[in-house]
């Protein structure tokens, strides 16, 4: 493995583990409000909402890579959020 190629990793691992410790907590906090699907929907439209306003300062707001990083984000945000709604683990 190369210095890039170790980064990446590093940097990954990181971004996981932040995943799993915010499902973890929305999880807990599902547990506690007598709704989850009200829970579920709520939170997903706050993600949606974010994630459509979170656009570039500056050039061009629909660059490939600002596209990917959002869109990768609402995908997996999503899944953590439908589990939830069933009422099992992301």
């Amino acid at each position: 493995m190369d210095a890039l190629e170790k980064n990446i990793a590093i940097m990954r691992g990181e971004a996981l583990a932040a995943q799993l410790l915010a499902s973890a907590a929305l999880q807990f906090a599902a547990a506690m409000v007598p709704n989850r699907k009200e829970f579920a929907a709520g939170v997903s439209a706050f993600v949606d909402d974010t994630l459509n306003r979170g656009r570039p300062n500056n050039g061009d707001p629909d660059d490939e890579f600002n596209t990917q990083m959002r869109e990768t984000a609402r995908h997996i945000a999503m899944q953590h959020l439908d589990a939830i709604e069933r009422g099992g683990g992301a």
